[in-house]
């Protein structure tokens, strides 16, 4: 275990309500995924004891964290089921607002009209938000249970970070065993990380699969590999200062000029690697041992119920997070 981070706030019990920091980062979320194995707007699914989705809970995190605004990346059509759902009742405690992950965002137009079966991917989905977005901010999967300490972890460093040159972001590193489904297999950006707590490496590892303590993978040849479930894992739960749109967007340009398949994507862990490789940015990794929960497939449905009912009981949570 690493030493305990400067950046880290102890983390308090909450009470019912929460409120933004109206100088606070911005937390962006990502939550216009099509959820092919899940089946379903995975997105919305019913985890909390008031059918609160998990999002719920990260912006929840987030603004005990000491986040300010949050903005909600989608698919337009599906605005009207979010806002119903709980953004009505939740942007009494923190600004709202949408963006939309079109397939002809932030898309030159040398490249009009897009002809492709699905979106360009998690580093199309944080530009998308470019134009709502003015300070730090950190970046999540909506459909990702992240655990009460890592969002905290994650404001406290944003708080202090600036626009200069070579950038610095950060990143809430989970070990593997604690994020993996026992109903299927899972992919993982397995990292490594030098000494001094600053991301070395990532890797994108598909296939991962549970075995005991450790997990394996399947190789290009079909041979099983175990990656030991101590590994450093990103869960998609990144941090970085508005400065890095700019890059964002140069590097999309570049990545649809480039030779690719017609479903290849435009990734943060790839577009991230590229700007460290530059020696554009640093990536400070902060470790959790918080348990993750998800909604990859729909047994992992009453999982995560479950992992909130707990949380509830043991005060971590209000029983309904916005109010009647």
């Amino acid at each position: 275990m690493w030493a305990r981070s400067p950046y880290e706030k102890p983390i308090k019990q909450r009470s019912g309500s929460v409120a933004s920091n109206p100088d606070g980062p911005v937390l962006l979320i990502m939550a216009a995924g099509a959820a092919r194995r899940y089946g379903g707007l995975k997105q919305l699914a019913p985890v909390g004891p008031g059918g609160e989705a998990i999002m719920e809970y990260s912006i929840h995190d987030a603004l005990a964290g000491g986040f300010g605004k949050v903005v909600l990346v989608v698919r337009r059509e599906f605005e009207q089921q979010f806002r119903d759902k709980f953004v009505d009742r939740a942007s009494a405690a923190a600004p709202i607002d949408f963006a939309y992950q079109e397939l002809e965002s932030s898309v030159p137009e040398r490249h009009l009209p897009v002809d492709r079966p699905k979106p360009w991917g998690t580093g199309h989905a944080v530009l998308c938000a470019k134009d709502l977005i003015d300070r730090p901010f950190a970046v999540i999967n909506a459909d990702d249970f992240y655990g009460p300490t890592a969002l905290a972890k994650m404001g406290g460093f944003l708080t202090g970070v600036s626009n200069t040159q070579p950038m610095t972001g950060a990143m809430i590193g989970y070990q593997l065993r604690n994020t993996l489904s026992d109903h299927g297999t899972v992919s993982r950006g397995v990292c490594e990380v030098n000494p001094d707590g600053t991301l070395a490496t990532i890797v994108e590892r598909h296939s991962i699969a549970r075995a005991g303590d450790d997990a394996v993978m399947e190789a290009l040849e079909g041979q099983a590999v175990t990656l030991s479930g101590d590994a450093i894992v990103s869960m998609n739960l990144w941090g970085y200062p508005a400065a890095v749109f700019g890059e964002l967007e140069e590097r999309f340009h570049a990545f649809l000029d480039s030779p690719r398949g017609e479903t290849q994507e435009y990734e943060i862990p790839t577009v991230t690697r590229q700007m460290m490789d530059d020696h554009l940015m640093s990536v400070r990794v902060f470790e959790t041992d918080e348990l993750w929960c998800g909604m990859t497939y729909q047994e992992d449905l009453p999982i995560a119920q479950e992992r909130i009912a707990k949380l509830v009981e043991g005060g971590e949570y209000p029983s309904t997070l916005w109010g009647a």
